[in-house]
């Protein structure tokens, strides 16, 4: 491949769009994921939430690439590491918008409304919500509850408030684990690349995630057993996928705090074989109780 195509592929950090497949969410909850037409929409869906999120990444990229010459790791990037400059970069992300937000337009009034919010949010991140404490986390996870809400309204199915509010603590908790290695991967000079991290003590950042965990395992498990989900599937057994998401939590923490692992998720789904093995294994399972019970 070209090099110059292979640096603005990984300006686009493709990885990262397996965040994405939140949008699946409501509709393999509803039962109507695999409806006819259902799946090709969520397909397009989901390549519109990849030129969004790719083009927001660019844009992140584009007003951090000083800091991240800061950064041990980052500074490898196209735009610090200087092989790609910045006005080929703001092309990409005008391009990457443009083709997000006339796809989210064609397929939807309130998928649009989704995919702009998105925008506006990570927008006011990259420009000054990243330097607030516990905002710039929480800012994240927005994208995730949007991510869920867009999948949902796409197909126009309803979703469980307990879900959304799953998405919302797991990628809280994903979030101050990134910050939390952070911290520990760059030490004293932690400010210097991120402002925020200045603000962030360590000891909060170790207690927090077991709080975030706890939350996570009893939103699911009332989901579970509630009276919505028990009637919508016709059956009490989705209680016991419980232990995959359990373990899936505890592993997470293992692996983000004491393998110092944390500051990229989709590099523990795809580099820690049990995380990989578990989650494969929960979709199964849950899958066979809720369409084949």
């Amino acid at each position: 491949m070209d090099k110059r195509a292979t640096v603005l592929i990984r300006l686009l950090r493709p990885h990262h769009w397996v965040k994405n497949l939140f949008i699946f969410a409501g509709p393999f909850f509803s039962l109507k994921l695999f409806a006819p037409g259902n799946a090709f929409t969520m397909s397009l869906g989901f390549v519109c939430w990849c030129l969004m999120t790719s083009a927001m990444y660019v844009f992140n990229d584009i007003v951090d690439r000083d800091s991240d010459t800061q950064h041990p790791q980052k500074k490898k990037r196209p735009l610090p590491s200087g092989a790609i400059g910045v006005r080929t970069a703001y092309a990409l992300w005008l391009l990457l918008l443009l083709g997000s937000v006339l796809l989210a337009s064609w397929l939807g009034r309130e998928f649009f409304y989704g995919i702009f919010l998105y925008f506006a949010i990570n927008l006011a991140y990259s420009l000054y919500l990243k330097h607030v404490i516990i905002l710039d986390v929480m800012c994240i996870a927005a994208g995730f509850v949007l991510r869920v809400i867009s999948g949902a309204v796409l197909i126009h199915v309803g979703f469980s408030e307990w879900l959304i509010m799953c998405a919302f603590m797991l990628s809280l908790l994903l979030g101050f684990s990134k910050r939390q290695e952070e911290i520990t991967y760059l030490g004293v000079d932690a400010h210097s690349h991120r402002k925020v991290l200045k603000d962030y003590e360590r000891g909060f950042l170790e207690r927090i995630p077991y709080t975030l965990i706890s939350a996570t395992i009893v939103c699911y498990m009332l989901y579970t057993v509630s009276q919505e989900a028990v009637r919508k599937f016709g059956t009490k057994n989705l209680i016991y996928t419980a232990p995959f998401v359990i373990y899936g939590l505890f592993r997470y923490a293992y692996v983000a705090y004491e393998k110092n692992k944390g500051a990229d998720p989709t590099q523990v789904l795809f580099q820690d074989l049990p995380t990989a093995v578990n989650i494969i294994l929960w979709i199964l399972a849950t899958a066979f109780i809720i369409y084949l019970h």
